[in-house]
């Protein structure tokens, strides 16, 4: 139906409208001015769930390159005039939309960010975005990547892993390279100039340079101070990913983060393993295992799997188990803080997520590119809840006000 942009009038917000806010249309009757598309990875393939896409009507500020204790709410600039989050196939619709020429439209998840130019949004209809062009940045030239850092594991090539997703190989470079995401050397791959792992635990500031830190299987400080040192981190708003062998970063940690789970008692595993369909995001993940074709009805087969944790007690959360055994969890941090306070987050998975991905010697080229497996499927869900703004796991994601 035919429609007026609203010009000088008033705003969503009931005063005067500002910048795009005066390109909304009356539509008349039941007709709306909509903006709908998918949300890909990096690559452009494969879509993504719980991304926030909103239309800015203001500049948006740079994040702070340190990690700091940010809600949802104070992760999102721009003074969005319209805001969805993708489902579980990626897909967004943007309602009571500007119309016009050159709309901009962002997509965003934590602190991976791109601001893209939609070329015309007509009134009254709904406008849809051609698939691929609503993708996260492959690189920092195109958006906002967070800075990840990465103890490389011969048993789980996780740097191969996030290039398979889409992430530009020169991304990932030594702490004095300019890569965002940051190569520490482990029993895996290397990168020239990468330092050992112990100077990342080791050293509290440099914790504090990232927003993300991954130790896969057998990647984890064994002395105190630097456990201690991740402890803190994940506290004041950090995340961070450790597999298999890394589990005492958990398990031999303060004790409210050893008794997340019980490590004496792991039980034992046997495939298919069972996503946690209980709770919102473990419904939504067994959805979109489904809909990639990674899994069915939620369940899928693992492999190189170990028994390292059984029940999983409050605050933690499972997300893949097997009978008592669990393959994978998570919980947020400060575990004492209110739910509301709480800006940090835990992921634990006993079997090793990327099998064959690498041959271990010199990123990139060690890498193998084949086709994410189901269980490297499940670490890109995961990758991307844990970089997203942190919020209970109780209650399905909202949009941020």
């Amino acid at each position: 139906g035919e429609g007026g942009i609203i010009g000088p009038g008033f705003g969503d917000a009931g005063g005067p409208c500002v910048g795009l806010e005066c390109n909304k249309p009356k539509c008349s009757g039941t007709n709306t001015t909509t903006l709908s598309g998918t949300v890909f990875a990096p690559n452009g393939a494969d879509p993504l769930y719980n991304v926030l896409v909103f239309v800015p009507n203001e500049e948006l500020k740079p994040f702070d390159d340190q990690i700091t204790c940010e809600t949802c709410e104070k992760s999102v600039s721009g003074a969005p005039v319209a805001a969805a989050l993708t489902d579980t196939a990626g897909h967004f619709t943007l309602k009571d939309m500007p119309a016009g020429k050159d709309i901009p439209l962002v997509v965003q998840i934590g602190r991976f960010r791109r601001k893209i130019t939609i070329p015309a949004v007509a009134e009254c209809t709904d406008t849809k975005v051609t698939d691929g062009q609503a993708r996260l940045p492959k690189n920092s030239a195109e958006g906002d990547i967070p800075r990840i850092a990465i103890v490389t594991s011969t048993y789980d090539p996780t740097e191969c892993i996030l290039m398979q997703i889409g992430i530009d190989a020169a991304e990932f470079t030594a702490p004095t390279g300019k890569g965002r995401i940051h190569i520490y050397h482990g029993s895996g791959n290397n990168v020239a100039g990468a330092p050992a792992g112990a100077s990342l635990w080791g050293d509290a500031n440099t914790l504090k340079q990232y927003q993300l830190i991954a130790m896969p299987c057998s990647s984890y400080p064994s002395d105190a101070p630097s456990s201690a040192n991740i402890y803190d981190y994940a506290n004041a708003g950090g995340r961070v990913f450790a597999t298999d062998l890394s589990y005492p970063v958990v398990s031999q940690n303060k004790p409210d983060w050893a008794q997340t789970g019980d490590y004496s008692n792991p039980g034992f595993f046997s495939n298919p393993a069972l996503v946690d369909t209980s709770f919102p995001k473990g419904q939504a993940l067994a959805d979109w295992l489904q809909k990639i074709g990674a899994a069915n009805g939620g369940s899928l087969s693992l492999s190189e799997t170990y028994s390292r944790v059984g029940a999983i007690r409050a605050p933690g959360q499972r997300w893949l188990y097997s009978g008592s055994n669990t393959q994978s969890y998570t919980f947020n941090t400060p575990t004492a803080a209110q739910e509301k306070d709480q800006c940090g987050r835990v992921y634990y998975s006993s079997f090793h997520i990327g099998s064959g991905r690498s041959s271990t010697g010199t990123f990139p080229s060690a890498c193998r590119n084949t086709p994410l497996t189901a269980q490297e499927r499940v670490l890109e869900f995961m990758l991307f809840d844990l970089a997203s703004c942190v919020q209970s796991d109780k209650k399905p994601p909202v949009v941020p006000k």
